[in-house]
């Protein structure tokens, strides 16, 4: 279980610092050699500052990121490359002013309160779940005009870009189908669901041959117990703390949307290789959403020329009718379609 607090304790005082929380928020503090010398502490409308040893401070730091909220970004990143527009903002690769490291930012526009539960969802989520294929936490700030997540480096470019300008093989599409599925069963066992699967969420690094599921902003969790953190996170504005946290737990949790985002994926991924004009005609899932049900849509499934796959691709839209319902194995179908492909 995950710590609530840290306690940082002199002769005259002691400090508790609520942890995995959007309140306090911290302000490091720099000397001329750029040592971390002090932290200002806001909490409750009120700003305190703490000072310690240069070598003090960071170590404190880096027990503190991604598990404290944090302010002044601009004294410790700056853009290096706009990646994505997105609607809550943008998505960015930031570079370090201290040691130079390549980070991956997503930044949320202040404003609207879709965006700030998309902030603090995909935080919540990220401080919990620890997985090869998601990015990591790094830390998170709040400004006065904007929001920001800093992840470790995001290696690639979304598949909805990278499939316009290179063409996958079978067997990359069958690897990337393979570890976006293992993701999300591990996603599922931990009690969440994405909500949010496309092309655009989904990085490839071709080189490592390697996918990242990003965008955790439209995350569900079926059972609050399961965030074992979760109690820890008060949250800047909240009275009736649990009545808060229903806006991002069972209201709206669906294992069968992921799944069917999954095969939206793998159909898409499939067709574009061989009919461009028809994926960009539907490259935005939620004209897939609709249009799945339709016989038109499983026709042109039916149409895929790979039988296996095609089947594949039927019984992920199929999963939440079918017999074993929520036991099937996918992995071991995906291995049998990369096994008959080496054939």
């Amino acid at each position: 279980m995950l710590k609530d607090e840290l306690q940082l304790s002199n002769d005259q005082h002691t400090l508790v610092i609520q942890l995995n929380s959007f309140d306090p928020k911290i302000t490091w503090i720099t000397n001329d050699n750029s040592e971390i010398i002090s932290f200002e502490l806001f909490l409750n409308k009120k700003k305190s500052i703490y000072k310690f040893a240069p070598n003090i401070g960071i170590l404190l730091k880096e027990f503190l990121n991604g598990k404290v909220c944090f302010e002044g970004i601009n004294n410790h990143y700056k853009i290096a490359q706009y990646i994505q527009k997105r609607n809550f903002g943008s998505i960015v690769r930031m570079r370090s002013i201290h040691n130079e490291e390549l980070v991956t930012c997503k930044i949320f526009k202040q404003g609207r309160a879709e965006f700030e539960q998309e902030f603090r969802n995909e935080v919540i989520a990220l401080q919990f779940l620890k997985h090869k294929f998601i990015p990591k936490l790094k830390e998170y700030y709040i400004e006065q005009s904007h929001q920001y997540i800093i992840y470790e480096f995001v290696e690639g470019s979304s598949l909805d870009k990278y499939i316009k300008k290179h063409i996958l093989s079978k067997n990359q599409i069958l690897k990337i189908m393979k570890d976006l599925l293992q993701v999300v069963s591990y996603l599922h066992n931990e009690g969440f669901s994405h909500q949010n699967i496309k092309l655009e969420n989904i990085f490839y690094c071709s080189m490592l041959d390697q996918i990242t599921l990003i965008d955790f902003g439209q995350q569900k969790t079926y059972d609050i117990t399961s965030l074992r953190h979760i109690k820890s996170i008060k949250t800047l504005s909240t009275q009736d703390y649990f009545t808060e946290m229903n806006l991002f737990t069972s209201n709206g949790f669906s294992l069968e949307k992921d799944i069917l985002d999954c095969g939206l994926v793998f159909y898409q991924l499939q067709v574009f290789q061989f009919n461009q004009r028809i994926t960009q005609q539907a490259l935005n899932n939620q004209e897939l959403n609709n249009f799945y049900e339709s016989r038109r849509f499983h026709h042109l499934v039916d149409e895929i020329n790979n039988y296996e796959i095609s089947q594949f691709i039927s019984k992920l839209f199929s999963w939440c009718n079918l017999e074993n319902y929520g036991k099937e194995d996918f992995a071991h179908d995906i291995d049998q379609l990369i096994s008959s492909s080496s054939d």
